[in-house]
Order: C-alpha cells, then structure tokens, then sequence
C-alpha cells in the first residue's frame, strides 16, 4: 500500500475587521478542507512563530507517515505534541505540571529550536555537566538566579528520555539520543536524621492534634502527602494494621505513587492508643473522614503544617531546621541501627527498590559503625 503523502498544510494571515490579524492553518482530512487559528500577529509576529505553533498539529495530521522521511521536527514540537497526546492519558496532573516547569525553565531555553535529530548525546551531556543555574522571573518582572541540583539534572535528564522515547514511538526519530546519558542522583550533602532524643525533645513543643500527626508520621514513616490523607477507614484497629492507599499533592488526591507504596503497615498497640484517644477527641470520626482533618474537616497542606507548626516546635525545641522528610529519614535509619534486615526496611518504607532502601535512606548512626566494628576485630583478636 503507497504511503499517504505529507502534508504540509497552508498557514496564511487572515484579515480582521476588529482585533490584530490571525494565523489560519488549513489541510486536507479524509477529502475534507479544515482548518484552524493558530493566534494572532501580536503573538505570533513572524511566519517562523507561526510555523512552530503549527508543528504539533502538522505531526498529528501526519501520523500515518514516517515523520524524518519528509519533515524535520524540533524539541518544541515534540513536546507540544507529547504534552497535548501522551500526557492526558498517561501522566497526573501534578506529573503533567511539573514536566512543563522543567521543559519551560530548563529544556527550552537551550533546546526548543533544535531539530530532533540535531540533538547529540556529546552535547546534551556537555550541556547538563556544565548547567549550574537558571534564570527566573518572579511575579514583579524582576529576574533572579537559582541553583540547578543533581536531582534536577536528572529529573531534566529522565524527561528528555521520556520525551525521545516517544518521539522513536511515533517515527519521528530511529534512536533515543538519551539513552547514551547517565545522570548521577547522588546527593552532595547527606539528609538529616533525628537521634531519638531529639525527636523527644520536640514531641512536647506540639500541642493537640498536631502531636498524634507527628507521631504518627514518625511512627509508621510514611511520606507527608500519605499521612496527611489518612483516613479512618484505612485503619484496622481490631487487626493492628493500616491501608497506605492514597496521597494528597498539591491539592489533588490521587492512588499511591508506586504500587510498591500502597501496602498494609504493622500497627504498633501503643500508637494504635494513641490514634483511638486522638479520635476519641475529634468531631470528625467517620471512616470516609481525614485522621488529621482541618477545622472544617477537609484536608491539611502538608506545606503549611511544616511552615506554621513543625518548624516553630523544631526551633523552640533547639534541634534546628527539620523538613517532612527528615522523619522518614529517622524511621529509616532506626531501622538500620536496630539491625533490621535489608528486606523488611524495604517493606516497611515501601520502596520499589532495595537499592533505594540501602543507597538513599538509611545512614549509618556512629554507634552502630562502632559496633560493627568491635565486632569485626573481637572475631579477629
């Protein structure tokens, strides 16, 4: 069967009485003329804007052909075209919010005009070596520098992979440039823990609910979007156990980030009293309502629980500056220090990879290097 021909389409400026002129696109579809505004003159003044715009719906159109034969495509089409196809039907919202911050503060700038095939693995990797730092506007025009992180070099990294994969899925390309990129996650700077002293030490500075939150938190080491979206029906009292089903980020609700994540937790009987006085005091008791409600009921911003409650108590407590994730830090390293054996800690913190489990998480406290140690020269001496 003869492959269909490619159509380029006809982008012309249209005529307006009222209001700037506008960019028409037409083509042809199954024998029929449509066609489309692409945006005014005012935002797109040139005919090369316009030819941009255009891009991710002349892919479209042009679906059924093997695209680099006729066409080259630049980034910025791709990812109009990903944004608009793959997305929706694969990616949350959240997911979907933040490819476009790292696409438009950090690809774009430096990749958005180059062709597809233009992008080398040489050069990208040059590229992510040597960025350091970023400009950014604020609300009032004023534009300020920011630091670029190895987390972010390789949340860049990943979605320019992700970005190509799909590029070689609609025959735009024949091989993933990124493949060929390794970009170190490695943290530069170890994340805090808290001694169990400490964490006694704050305990105290917290009053009702925000205490059972905290304790909870700690207890059972989950991630902030998880605890703050418990809810009583994930609880089994009778049997000692809770659900970790749901996460709440940035204002949406969503299933659990991995399947690794959504898992039945050991209850300890102490913190399951803690919990049932907790409920004991609270109005909102049914099993669809949130543990740690707001006044109204609804859900709390981890974000502004950690700024108004969490950070305050650290500081009177005198244990310095903590964040949500310095507690999973704690549970993690506790349960390395207690010599809990590699394959519980990764149940219990529900990592999809042990290597996270080992790698990330759990840091050897001194006391437990020294024992070790002792160890080691006791059954050599």
């Amino acid at each position: 069967m003869a492959a269909q021909k490619y159509q380029y389409g006809n982008l012309t400026i249209r005529k307006r009485k009222k209001g700037p002129d506008v960019w028409q696109f037409r083509w042809t579809e199954k024998g029929r003329q449509k066609s489309m505004l692409v945006g005014t003159v005012e935002k797109l003044p040139t005919q090369a804007d316009a030819e941009r715009a255009v891009e991710s719906l002349r892919m479209k159109i042009n679906a059924q052909n093997p695209q680099q034969q006729f066409h080259r495509t630049t980034v910025q089409g791709l990812m109009d075209r990903f944004m608009s196809e793959y997305a929706p039907k694969r990616c949350r919202r959240n997911t979907s919010n933040n490819y476009r911050g790292l696409y438009s503060n950090h690809i774009k700038p430096r990749w958005g005009t180059e062709f597809l095939d233009s992008v080398r693995p040489m050069l990208v990797e040059d590229w992510l070596e040597g960025y350091n730092e970023y400009k950014v506007q604020l609300k009032n025009g004023q534009k300020i520098k920011k630091p670029v992180s190895r987390v972010v070099k390789s949340h860049i990294r990943n979605l320019m992979h992700t970005m190509f994969e799909r590029a070689r899925f609609w025959e735009m390309i024949s091989t993933n440039p990124i493949d060929l990129i390794h970009q170190s996650q490695k943290r530069l700077k170890r994340p805090r823990f808290l001694e169990i002293e400490q964490f006694k030490l704050l305990v105290p500075q917290l009053a009702e609910p925000d205490k059972t939150m905290v304790i909870t938190h700690q207890c059972l080491g989950l991630r902030s979007c998880e605890t703050v979206a418990l809810k009583w029906l994930d609880f089994d009292f009778d049997k000692l156990s809770v659900h970790i089903q749901r996460s709440f980020v940035r204002g949406e609700i969503n299933e659990v980030k991995t399947e690794a994540s959504e898992a039945d937790l050991p209850l300890d009987p102490d913190l399951a009293h803690i919990l049932l006085s907790h409920k004991a005091r609270s109005q909102f008791t049914k099993p669809e309502d949130f543990v740690f409600s707001n006044e109204q009921g609804g859900i709390r911003w981890p974000e502004s629980f950690l700024r108004d409650h969490i950070k305050p108590a650290a500081k009177r407590a005198g244990i310095g500056n903590i964040g949500w994730h310095t507690f999973r830090h704690t549970f993690a390293t506790l349960l390395a220090d207690m010599e809990t054996k590699p394959a519980v800690q990764k149940e219990l913190l529900r990592h999809a990879n042990i290597s996270t489990t080992m790698n990330v998480y759990t840091q050897g406290v001194q006391k437990s290097l020294r024992r070790a140690a002792s160890k080691a020269v006791k059954a050599l001496l």
